[in-house]
């Protein structure tokens, strides 16, 4: 089970990580891509999305929603994120959430990390 700082994220649809590397880089004018400029000065990030529901009483959706929300208070420090393949220390980006109609004991969310430290 995924958890953000000991909070279950309930059921995990997906878990995507992206790992981006923060290149220089600077084509030569009259030259082909080969003589480009390319140097790994800037380090790398990585994003976190996770997409799940909460299927649970609507008392208990709304205590999982403010316990997400309680880590994302505008003060972060990293936490750590356990999910179904990789453990890192991150804060929250974003989270979504959304209810439909005609599904009183569901909420679909996506959440958004920053691997890091503070």
């Amino acid at each position: 089970m995924a958890t953000i700082n000991s909070v279950s994220l309930g059921i995990v649809q997906s878990e995507e990580s992206t790992k981006d590397s923060n290149l220089f880089f600077f084509p030569l004018p009259y030259s082909d891509s080969e003589s480009a400029i390319l140097l790994d000065l800037m380090g790398t990030s990585r994003t976190i999305t996770i997409t799940g529901k909460f299927v649970d009483s609507k008392e208990n959706i709304i205590t999982a929603i403010g316990n997400i929300e309680a880590i994302q208070n505008g003060r972060q420090s990293t936490v750590p994120y356990v999910g179904e393949l990789i453990t890192k220390n991150v804060q929250i980006q974003s989270f979504s959430w959304s209810y439909v109609q005609g599904s009183p004991n569901e909420v679909n969310y996506t959440l958004t990390l920053l691997e890091g430290s503070s």
